[in-house]
């Protein structure tokens, strides 16, 4: 059993951590660090995630590591967003296999052994809209439904009007209605999106918020 593990595990408030926090807790040589957390993931007592962050490995987790706390972990800058903002509010039916957000960084992807993230790079990146949530001994930021669209409206530089974008993404009437106008309206002047601007026309001639 790693003593490396335990050491971390002891000194750490979570299970998912950075490089730096593993130089603060070991002395020596750099090559002797490297050497043991080489040791660490080799046995399964750590799990690389990218290149500089780390977690337990599942023996040593206090409780079961929470995808949108790993996407953080993995690319900082960024929130949940997307396709998996909207999937966990449930306004799309499919199930997300990729946990997608939008970053103030460049455009990104990584596949790891706990599952895989994506990440869109997003003009003018801001957090309204996005909510904080605690989630055991974490802290995650997901955006809220309305930021979810706006981001994907973005993003994916979409053109479909209001009820082609509702069948495109295959979301139900009674969620459509929950959009907020006056949230749409401050992210498209915080973006200063041109299609931000579009929509949010064409949904006010529709009458549709």
């Amino acid at each position: 059993m790693s003593t490396l593990a335990l050491k971390i595990r002891k000194a750490l408030p979570i299970d998912v951590f950075t490089d730096t926090e593993v130089v603060n807790l070991l002395k020596g040589s750099p090559n002797r660090r490297y050497g043991l957390v080489k040791r660490a993931i080799a046995d399964g007592d750590l799990i690389q995630l990218r290149r500089g962050v780390y977690c337990l490995g599942k023996i040593f987790q206090r409780e079961p590591l929470n995808q949108f706390e790993l996407a953080q972990k993995i690319y900082p800058s960024s929130y949940v967003s997307l396709e998996s903002a909207l999937s966990h509010h449930g306004w799309i039916p499919e199930a997300v296999y990729t946990v997608t957000s939008v970053s103030l960084k460049r455009s990104a992807s990584f596949k790891t052994p706990l599952g895989n993230f994506s990440y869109r790079k997003i003009p003018k990146f801001n957090f309204i809209g996005v909510e904080r949530v605690d989630f055991g001994r974490t802290v995650h930021l997901i955006a809220s439904p309305t930021k979810a669209l706006a981001d994907y409206i973005v993003t994916h530089k979409m053109n479909l009007q209001p009820k082609e974008l509702m069948e495109f993404l295959r979301i139900e009437e009674e969620y459509w209605k929950q959009l907020s106008y006056k949230l749409l309206t401050e992210i498209m002047e915080s973006y200063r999106s041109t299609r931000l601007r579009t929509f949010l026309r064409a949904l006010r001639k529709g009458n549709e918020l």
